[in-house]
């Protein structure tokens, strides 16, 4: 995951396995992060972040999907990152 800024700079970034199961969450409990799959890349920007996050806490707290209980609180940080100014999206690096 990256944080960019428009130029394309890299503002942050983290490596994750775990976030390569996020497709597999049902669509309709989780309509943002259903879309992150790791052959892709995907883009949020600063108005979706909000959103997303709270979808990573519900599915932190969700045992049927979050199996291993992993905490997911660097991802909300890089959602914060991301929110903080303008014109910065948070992206999911697929392969």
């Amino acid at each position: 995951m990256q944080v960019r800024v428009e130029s394309g700079e890299i503002l942050q970034r983290r490596l994750s396995v775990s976030a390569g199961d996020f497709f597999q969450a049902d669509s309709a409990a989780y309509p943002l992060l259903s879309h992150v799959v790791p052959w892709a890349d995907t883009a949020f920007n600063r108005s979706q972040v909000a959103a997303l996050a709270a979808e990573i806490d519900r599915y932190e707290a969700d045992a049927a999907v979050n199996l291993n209980g992993e905490s997911f609180d660097w991802l909300r940080q890089m959602c914060e990152v991301t929110a903080e100014e303008p014109h910065r999206m948070l992206w999911f690096v697929g392969d």
